[in-house]
């Protein structure tokens, strides 16, 4: 297990705000990927000064962690635009980002982190091995 720090974290969000303020005219959305994505939507809007987030709402894990089909309430209307990014925590297995890439096939797609060397974001400042368990601040130490 690798705990990443709140100094990663905010260095991360940081440089996902930078590269969208470089790359995008004003008109742009910030989607977070509930549950994973919200912190870092919130550090990077903020870095942004950006106030209306929107939220796809996902779910890929059942309670005993074992992986199971990914289940989509999402009731905010999500452009499917080159100005909008959608925001998580982690590329992991890669099922959630490939299903954000179905639905959102002009989004842009940033994670803090990659662990998955075959499927991509569109931009992510930290990469990680794939058998690496990731802790993050807002988590328990415990989980695993």
């Amino acid at each position: 297990m690798k705990i990443i720090s709140s100094e990663q974290v905010e260095a991360a969000c940081r440089q996902i705000a930078q590269t969208i303020r470089a790359h995008t005219p004003k008109d742009y959305r910030l989607v977070a990927v509930s549950r994973g994505g919200l912190m870092p939507t919130a550090l990077v809007a903020h870095y942004l000064n950006y106030k209306d987030i929107l939220f796809i709402r996902l779910s890929s894990y059942s309670e005993d962690k074992e992986r199971s089909e990914i289940i989509d309430t999402t009731t905010d209307k999500i452009p499917d635009t080159p100005n909008t990014y959608i925001i998580d925590d982690i590329c992991d297995s890669g099922e959630t980002l490939l299903y954000l890439r179905q639905k959102y096939p002009h989004a842009k797609i940033y994670t803090l982190i990659n662990k998955n060397p075959h499927i991509k974001p569109d931009f992510a400042p930290i990469t990680e091995p794939q058998d690496l368990w990731i802790n993050f601040p807002w988590e328990p130490e415990d989980r695993e």
